[in-house]
């Protein structure tokens, strides 16, 4: 489903996809960064909860109501689970751990850069 989302409902998935990057962004910076990535990860998940779930989807076809609802579902999951990797990254003792952490967290951003690709048809 190429670009089926209206513009109105495109804007608040680029604002995630660009805090997704900032989250990125911190991670690749120190290793010291812990406590900046729970503050974002829990401002992205008030985002997601404010920006994108409260959309409207009513205006949309059944179908692609369906498609963004699923989408949500897994962003949620996501978000979910991104939480718990900081909580162990934090909890990581020994540097190989803390570097698995690190490398787990980059692969659940990207999967919601994916989530935000798919949402935006590109």
């Amino acid at each position: 489903m190429k670009n089926v989302l209206p513009l109105k409902y495109q804007q608040p998935y680029e604002s995630f996809k660009h805090r997704l990057r900032e989250m990125d962004q911190i991670l690749a910076v120190s290793n010291d960064t812990e406590l900046a990535l729970k503050s974002k990860a829990m401002a992205l998940q008030q985002f997601f909860r404010e920006q994108i779930l409260s959309l409207q989807l009513d205006e949309l076809a059944p179908a692609v109501q369906h498609w963004v609802q699923s989408y949500h579902v897994e962003i949620d999951k996501q978000l979910r689970l991104l939480a718990m990797d900081i909580m162990f990254l934090q909890a990581a003792r020994q540097s190989v751990t803390a570097e698995q952490r690190r490398q787990q967290i980059r692969d659940r951003l990207t999967t919601l850069q994916r989530y935000c690709d798919g949402l935006l048809g590109e």
